[in-house]
């Protein structure tokens, strides 16, 4: 598994749970719970993630 295109997919989601779905299945054969250690370990490590940023989702309904 590669950091930058997990990560990367869920920057740029619009529905960032079914994008979690999505890449949990393509990524960690479906399990949901696995991608959440994943991203738990990679999220504090990597300071150009604007995936916690709740303004983000706003911004495409404003």
């Amino acid at each position: 598994m590669h950091t930058d295109l997990i990560i990367n997919e869920l920057n740029e989601a619009v529905d960032i749970s079914s994008s979690k779905k999505t890449i949990a299945y393509k990524y960690f054969k479906g399990n949901l719970v696995d991608l959440e250690k994943y991203l738990d370990q990679n999220l504090n490590s990597n300071p150009n993630i604007s995936l916690l940023i709740p303004s983000r989702q706003l911004e495409l309904f404003s």
